[in-house]
């Protein structure tokens, strides 16, 4: 047989020659050591012969006759671990296509007397060289153990399944997961557009004529109260100046608040409340000496009929939002706080969604409100609120 293979293997103190069928399959191998030649298939003794003969003429006569039954070499052996090809196959003038040969086999038996060890021993033949690198370096047949693979998140993404051509690009992210607002700018403060020098209840001391800070404007303030002036206006500046008091106290916590903020129209929001809790829109309803319950739409003062009362601060709340997050590159939401002021019962049914309804004292419990802002954000929603030139447009 002409297309027989015979590779050389060096290996654990072992100098043998393999002789292969063209399949990889081994059938014979000579021991250069102990110069006995082993054949696995009787039927390819002669053949075994030849191929040695060939390659090594001086190899001396066959020894030690066919391998013991019942151990036919595996026709496919188990894959093995990569190792470096071994070392002196070139030198003892193997072709480009020689074999490695695969680890080698498990404990070899103790041989009987006055048997060969050559002819006990059960070799392993070597694989296709495509398949096999080479046997691994140890001193028993133990298969190495495989390394778990370590989760690498690129790869990862990488190999999650890839999307129709059609819907790729149109779900392709963009290059930001987050699209982040881009804020105007606002005119630098000047002492003319500084929000937080004004007073509570702005609007009405200018309307009341009491824009003064003077003595003698405290004064007259003061003769006014005395004389019960009937003008609701006074006591609506009464409720302004509670709220407002109640609402510095919030300041100590963290708080920051703007009194008196004037929009286009000539209205103004009463009270601008902001803190890790959130941004407040704080009205003020002044009912002095009432008992006072609001639900359903309605508005009861004492025993008397219900009358519509609508609970609706969403236009201050809207033209509060807007205005801030004009300057912000964050969402502000804006909630309502409505504020009875001078009554002696407050009941309270029913309040539709981001609406507040407590009397001046209640203002407390908005102190350990957090979770909503950001201390710094906190300082970037004051910084713009309090410029005028911010609610020019709103």
């Amino acid at each position: 047989m002409q297309d027989l293979k015979v590779t050389s293997w060096q290996l654990f103190g072992h100098d043998r020659l393999y002789v292969n069928l063209p399949d990889g399959t081994a059938i014979g191998w000579a021991d250069r050591g102990s110069g006995t030649i082993t054949v696995l298939h009787p039927r390819y003794r002669d053949a075994v012969a030849d191929a040695l003969a060939r390659q090594v003429p001086d190899l001396p006569a066959l020894v030690g006759e066919d391998a013991p039954a019942g151990h036919p070499a595996p026709l496919v052996p188990p894959p093995v671990p990569r190792i470096p090809p071994m070392r002196g196959m070139r030198k003892r003038g193997a072709g480009p296509d020689t074999a490695a040969v695969r680890k080698p086999a498990p404990p070899e038996p103790e041989p009987e007397s006055g048997q060969d060890m050559a002819a006990v021993r059960k070799p392993v033949p070597p694989p296709d060289p495509e398949r096999v690198r080479g046997p691994e370096p140890a001193p028993e047949p133990v298969a190495a153990p495989q390394r778990a693979p370590v989760p690498d998140p690129v790869a990862a993404s990488a190999s999650a399944p890839a999307p129709a051509s059609g819907a790729a690009e149109a779900s392709a992210p963009a290059p930001e997961a987050v699209r982040r607002r881009r804020p105007g700018v606002l005119p630098a403060l000047t002492p003319g557009s500084d929000l937080a020098s004004r007073r509570p209840g702005a609007g009405l001391r200018e309307q009341l004529g009491e824009g003064g800070t003077g003595a003698l404007v405290r004064a007259a303030t003061g003769a006014l109260r005395r004389h019960k002036d009937g003008d609701p206006r006074r006591g609506a500046l009464a409720g302004e100046r509670r709220v407002g008091a109640e609402l510095k106290r919030l300041t100590r916590h963290g708080w920051r608040v703007l009194h008196s903020v004037p929009l286009p129209g000539g209205t103004e929001i009463g009270h601008l409340l902001i803190g890790p809790g959130g941004v407040f829109a704080v009205r003020t309803d002044h009912r002095p000496g009432a008992s006072v319950r609001v639900g359903d739409g309605t508005l009861r003062l004492d025993e008397g009929d219900p009358q519509p009362y609508t609970l609706d601060g969403s236009p201050d709340a809207r033209r509060a939002r807007a205005a801030l997050e004009a300057y912000c590159a964050f969402d502000v939401p804006v909630q309502t706080v409505l504020v009875f002021t001078g009554v002696t019962a407050l009941e309270v049914v029913a309040t539709p969604d981001g609406i507040r309804v407590c009397r001046e004292r209640q203002l407390s419990a908005l102190t350990p409100l957090t979770g909503v802002f950001t201390l710094t954000q906190v300082e970037r929603i004051y910084d713009v609120a309090r410029n005028a030139e911010a609610w020019l447009d709103v």
